[in-house]
């Protein structure tokens, strides 16, 4: 149970953290007070407008997220495409819609529960408490006032609130589920027999002017694709921390100076009691463990009675040492608010209700020198590496610019090996050559054409690099010599794979004539029938999709037969259909169901509702202002 709470308050922390802060800054969270006026309109619902500088702003806001998920897999040309740029229209349109809904719902936010919610995201604590300083200053760095943020959070809350109402009102019956389960745990007896293509290979024979006709009419396939090698210098906070010089005085002083940096975390020690759920017979059972703590019953001996967590209960309800950031957030709020040897009230979280006793503390420890020297050294190369690389990576821009017909020059300032790449295609290749960015500045009209050096290119935020063709190799016929063996191998497995097919279909049509599988197949290619569930490992996917996809045997068995991805032809033969049984499931399986269920649903319900409201709506579209 410990386990799963951390688990799952770790992932509940993150999405604290990340949806907090940036829901008004992202998609549906970006007005116009962002970006001042504009008299330009990208759309406008039932007369509200959404001009350009809105959804510019809310434009950018989707490319950072997804350069930040994508890492080095972001392409900027992506999001140059219409399709991605009315998705985003789309967002803040159904923003107008949700918002106007909510309005006429009357649906409210108190200033209350805004307060709350602000003060306890971590992004706006210093030390576990809100700091109203950090609070100004985080949004002043996205050019936010806190007056326009917390009215911005309040719609967004508001709006979250009507999503999840919507969400949450679908309803998955029992019936639902069960049917659900007889048809994933069904079973087929399934038999199959295989007409293979690689055995007819021999029987196939290919003319030599047919290869040099397909050879022909296909030429654009047998080209070597245009290549190019790149020399290049790179700087990385890395590399630079390697040549930090150090000695054990400036160690001293930077432990001195830094030394809350190797301080570890403070912790604290307690114990649970679990009751599980969230209804009234919970509440009244975890009120009844209080009352009688209060009494003077032992916690421990309670905990390993009653508590509904059996892995800490075993140890008297004990959860080891934990710091902040690991549980649940309600549940660790509780807990650091206790004094040692205190047992709070009960306290809600998504597991149920607990009873929490604060059992020890352990107060954030420093290392000493000589336990950190390793951190601090580590520490102080980085720093000193880090200044380094940025007043270098000016030098470095404005060296390879001034001298642009080499590198020769930058590399000699700044003490930077020059590097060369094996020859790579616009596909990219193997090392630094794999990187997107690398490749399109190397096949860039500067760097290919006029034989430029490149801009600077950041690889990431502490690795930069600059390149300068080597070599460029044109796209090129490969010779027919070259290639004829693998053309001629191609059109025999074709053949062999028609043949396969053909032979199958005549033999599919038979065995629904009500000719026997042993006139018609080997003992080696026909494989009696066996029961097999629909995610069974012993039998091809392919297989067991075409079988699971035929309808309910009579009295007599189905056949059908397709070709496989290896040419092989297969006939497939069901005999009978055994539906699963509801009541095997696990309680896990019919909740994990359940969930998935009220999830799918719920999101149908949402959409289903959002394109009432746009059906309802006025909404004008004008797609020359998406850019």
């Amino acid at each position: 149970m410990l386990h799963f709470i951390r688990e799952r308050a770790q992932g509940w922390v993150a999405w604290f953290i990340v949806g907090l802060i940036s829901i008004p800054f992202a998609l549906w969270g970006v007005n116009s007070y962002l970006t001042g006026p504009s008299d330009a309109v990208t759309a406008s619902v039932n007369g509200d407008p959404i001009k350009q500088v809105e959804f510019q702003r809310a434009f950018q806001q989707y490319r950072d997220r997804m350069r930040e998920s994508m890492g080095e897999r972001f392409d900027p040309e992506m999001f140059e495409a219409m399709a991605v740029k009315q998705s985003v229209l789309d967002g803040l349109i159904e923003q107008r819609l949700l918002l106007a809904a909510n309005n006429s719902l009357g649906q409210q936010v108190s200033d209350t529960a805004v307060n709350n919610l602000i003060q306890s995201n971590p992004a706006f604590q210093q030390e576990g408490q809100f700091n109203p300083e950090r609070y100004r200053l985080t949004l002043a760095r996205v050019g936010l006032s806190p007056a326009s943020y917390e009215a911005q959070f309040r719609q967004d809350l508001l709006a979250q609130e009507l999503t999840n109402n919507i969400q949450q009102s679908a309803l998955v019956s029992s019936f639902s589920i069960d049917n659900i389960l007889r048809l994933e745990k069904q079973t087929r007896d399934i038999a199959y027999g295989v007409i293979s293509a690689q055995s007819l290979l021999d029987q196939v024979n290919i003319p030599d002017d047919d290869v040099q006709a397909y050879y022909d009419a296909n030429q654009v396939n047998y080209m070597a694709p245009e290549r190019v090698a790149i020399d290049y210098i790179e700087l990385s906070v890395a590399e630079l921390s390697k040549a930090v010089a150090v000695d054990e005085e400036l160690l001293q002083q930077f432990y001195v100076d830094n030394q809350d940096q190797f301080l570890g975390p403070e912790q604290r020690q307690a114990s649970h009691i679990l009751i599980e759920g969230d209804d009234a017979e919970s509440l009244v059972m975890i009120t009844t463990i209080k009352q009688r703590l209060d009494d003077g019953e032992d916690f421990s001996v309670l905990a390993a009675a009653l508590s509904h967590d059996t892995g800490s209960a075993k140890d008297g309800g004990d959860l080891g040492l934990f710091q902040r950031g690991v549980m649940d957030t309600a549940f660790e709020n509780a807990a650091f608010a206790l004094s040692v040897g205190d047992i709070s009230d009960p306290v809600q979280t998504e597991f149920g209700y607990h009873l929490i006793k604060l059992t020890a503390i352990q107060l954030p420890e420093g290392k000493s020198f000589a336990d950190a020297r390793q951190d601090i050294e580590s520490s102080y190369r980085y720093q000193q590496a880090e200044e380094l690389f940025y007043e270098q990576a000016e030098l470095l821009a404005d060296l390879s610019y001034e001298n642009p017909d080499n590198l020769d020059i930058a590399a000699e300032e700044l003490l930077l090996e020059i590097k060369t790449t094996e020859a790579f295609t616009r596909d990219g290749g193997i090392g630094i050559a794999s990187h997107k960015k690398l490749v399109k500045a190397a096949f860039s009209e500067d760097v290919l054409t006029n034989e430029l050096n490149s801009a600077v290119i950041e690889l990431n935020k502490t690795h930069l690099l600059v390149l300068h063709k080597k070599k460029h190799i044109l796209a090129s016929q490969l010779p027919f010599e070259s290639i004829s063996p693998a053309i001629r191998e191609q059109l025999k497995f074709e053949q062999a794979r028609y043949k396969a097919r053909k032979q199958g279909m005549a033999t599919l049509t038979q065995l629904q004539a009500g000719e026997l599988t042993t006139a018609l197949f080997s003992d080696q290619d026909w494989h009696e029938a066996q029961s097999y569930g629909r995610a069974s490992s012993d039998l091809s996917q392919q297989v067991l999709q075409k079988a699971f996809s035929l309808g309910r045997p009579g009295s007599e068995a189905i056949f059908t037969g397709f070709t496989a991805s290896n040419g092989n032809y297969i006939v497939v033969k069901v005999t009978s259909v055994t539906d699963g049984d509801p009541s095997e499931a696990t309680e896990e399986e019919r909740d994990g169901l359940q969930s998935y269920l009220s999830r799918t649903n719920g999101s149908s319900e949402l959409q289903a509702f959002i394109e009432t409201l746009r059906t309802d709506a006025d909404i004008e579209v004008f797609t020359k202002y998406l850019r």
